[in-house]
């Protein structure tokens, strides 16, 4: 039987497109088989599939971006259990353990099956109805408002606190280092099993970030208007509007997402690294301002 893959990518980032290329490349010339995103494909890169329809049998995903982008591959790779590889061709790149010039040792890993598999808690968040998954976090913010919002946060009944500021963020272990992490948050390891509520800009000088175990129950409770628009943000990448009074229901939920990470792959290493490529990134863009 062959090897099935598929390739999800970032169309604004334009490395998505050489780096697809050459992991394409090295995939099939190990007899590896390659299903791609319509548009992918569209380039003579794969074979073309939308990513509601991946076939059986296909064994991981491989997304090409920034950590967005991956977010947004996350909801397609869950619902059929694929573990993904990131090959980052964005500006952060956190989640994202391949290069683009690192097409032939990715495909060998992929091949050979030389990697871990990290599996990563889902939010599972309910509101007006709806379901949503979140592999990183969930912000509940005043949106365009440029007044303060008022917040309750309870867990498992319990109330932790009510904030007057932008709203708050709640993260799991592997979104420790996104949202939550610029709002003064906790580094955490992605294998701590916990939850993390951080306050955005509370007038309430006492109010800390908050680690609360995956088993809670959290609540939010906020009120808005047709002229003070709040707003839920699912990873960044699915915006809420709130007009009126919203109930947030927050739970850990029943499926895993899946990354894969090479085998030597250390979270403190990176996130060092990461760190000096960002203030790399911002010095850069300074000085050609």
């Amino acid at each position: 039987m062959d090897r099935r893959f598929y390739f999800y990518a970032n169309p604004y980032q334009p490395q998505s497109v050489d780096a697809a290329r050459a992991l394409l490349r090295g995939l099939t010339a190990r007899g590896a088989r390659v299903f791609s995103d319509p548009w992918l494909a569209d380039l003579g890169i794969g074979e073309k599939c939308a990513p509601e329809s991946i076939p059986e049998g296909t064994e991981a995903m491989a997304v090409f971006g920034g950590d967005g982008t991956l977010l947004r591959a996350a909801q397609y790779a869950v619902r059929r259990g694929l573990p993904m590889l990131g090959v980052h061709t964005g500006t952060v790149g956190f989640l994202m353990p391949g290069s683009p010039g690192d097409a032939e040792r990715l495909a060998g890993l992929l091949t050979e099956s030389r990697y871990a598999v990290m599996e990563c808690p889902l939010l599972q968040i309910r509101y007006e109805g709806g379901e949503y998954l979140a592999l990183n976090d969930l912000a509940f913010t005043r949106g365009e408002h440029p007044g303060v919002m008022e917040i309750r946060v309870t867990a498992d009944g319990e109330e932790i606190f009510t904030a007057h500021g932008d709203g708050v963020v709640v993260s799991t272990p592997l979104g420790c280092t996104g949202y939550g992490l610029s709002a003064g948050g906790p580094i955490v390891r992605p294998d701590a099993p916990c939850l993390m509520i951080t306050p955005l800009c509370a007038r309430e000088l006492l109010l800390r970030p908050v680690i609360l175990p995956l088993s809670a129950r959290i609540v939010l409770l906020a009120h808005g208007q047709a002229r003070r628009r709040l707003q839920l943000a699912v990873d960044g990448q699915t915006l809420l509007p709130v007009t009126d009074e919203a109930r947030v229901e927050i739970t850990l939920s029943d499926v895993r997402a899946k990354l894969i990470q090479p085998r030597e792959h250390r979270f403190f290493d990176t996130l060092r690294r990461k760190q000096v490529d960002w203030n790399f990134i911002e010095n850069r863009q300074e000085k050609q301002e």
